[in-house]
């Protein structure tokens, strides 16, 4: 993390001025979009592409040599991959990043125990992040995601992970806030953190063209999400987290208060660096500067997988410029711990709650 911090100055450079060009800092790749839940918030799974290999994500990640400080691995259902090892292995070979983050429903327990210590073994001496998804308790989180029997299989993976007392492993829960749970949030987050993660993880349900869910009115009214937040910023803050748990933590509690506002106000209320320090490279291959847009900036298959020639390119260019100019806002939370190390005040946020205040 202080590495990042160190090349803040130089990032907000390339935010504002186009130069110098820095490779993004935190990257996100959806390993496939195939998912066996059939989640109220999301459609990804209706998107049928060819997935990278393990060999095209090592090309990539030579492509961006060790510039990648946090590398989120998701879906559709990652560990729906049996090769997920392998392109993490190659991930953490290439780049040697400081944190990999792995969502998953938890549904597929033996895969997970599986590759779990293999992963945590290339990550080191690195921390490995495993959020289980849960929207709800019981049969309530089973309607939500679509899948009879998801709670049961979650908890069994939960508990596993858990039990396997890794060093640089970090076992958390993140549910999905939408109009769906959102007045029923309060006490489902209560149940949830009952259950002692390493950390508990809430993001707001945000239409993306990613998640193919542009219309589908899931994002919770302003004053619901107020409600339910306050009440989880609230317990965070009595919630026990050690090492990067606690860091973590406090930048989400900045998050809360910026979902909040850019909700409420319906703007970019910190200037926003998706595209600048942080991007995300689709199942087949398609760089994006932000999935809640999903704008292509252009295919790494195209490019010999030189990541760098499409990060320079006229596409992300014309992106960086229109998200400097304010075109778009969102809530999504990957780019918002990006641009809140970029912004002196909530900077400020992160340090008072890592003070306790």
């Amino acid at each position: 993390m202080i590495s990042a911090l160190l090349r803040v100055p130089v990032y907000k450079l390339f935010h504002r001025f186009g130069w110098p060009q820095l490779l993004p800092m935190n990257l996100t790749i959806s390993a496939c979009f195939r998912c066996n839940s059939r989640c109220r918030t999301c459609n990804v799974y209706e998107q049928v592409v060819k997935e990278l290999t393990p060999d095209e994500y090592d090309r990539i990640f030579a492509s961006i040599g060790r510039s990648l400080t946090w590398l989120t691995i998701s879906g559709g259902e990652p560990f729906l991959r049996k090769d997920i090892a392998e392109i993490a292995e190659a991930a953490c070979r290439r780049g040697r990043p400081s944190v990999v983050n792995i969502p998953t429903n938890g549904t597929f327990p033996d895969r997970v125990i599986e590759a779990v210590p293999r992963i945590a073994r290339a990550v080191a001496p690195g921390s490995l992040i495993l959020n289980v998804s849960l929207d709800g308790i019981g049969d309530e989180n089973d309607e939500l995601r679509g899948l009879p029997g998801d709670w049961a299989l979650a908890r069994e993976t939960f508990d596993r992970l858990k039990a396997l007392r890794l060093r640089n492993l970090s076992v958390g829960i993140h549910s999905v806030i939408s109009r769906h749970n959102v007045r029923r949030f309060p006490q489902i987050a209560d149940e949830l953190m009952a259950l002692r993660p390493d950390q508990y993880i809430a993001e707001v349900a945000e239409e993306r063209r990613e998640l193919l869910t542009v219309g589908a009115g899931i994002t919770p009214d302003p004053d619901d999400f107020d409600a339910a937040v306050g009440h989880l910023s609230r317990r965070l803050r009595e919630f026990r987290a050690h090492g990067i748990a606690r860091l973590t933590r406090a930048i989400r509690l900045t998050y809360y208060d910026l979902a909040r506002e850019t909700l409420r106000r319906k703007t970019q209320v910190i200037p926003c660096y998706a595209a600048v320090a942080s991007t995300q490279i689709a199942a087949e291959g398609t760089v994006w500067g932000c999935c809640v847009k999903a704008r292509p900036l252009g295919n790494l298959r195209e490019t010999g997988y030189d990541f760098r020639a499409i990060w320079t390119g006229a596409a992300a260019r014309d992106e960086r410029r229109a998200i400097r100019a304010k075109e778009c806002h969102c809530p999504l939370a990957n780019a918002a711990y990006t641009s809140i190390l970029h912004d002196v005040g909530s900077l400020g946020r992160v340090a008072g709650h890592l003070l306790g205040r």
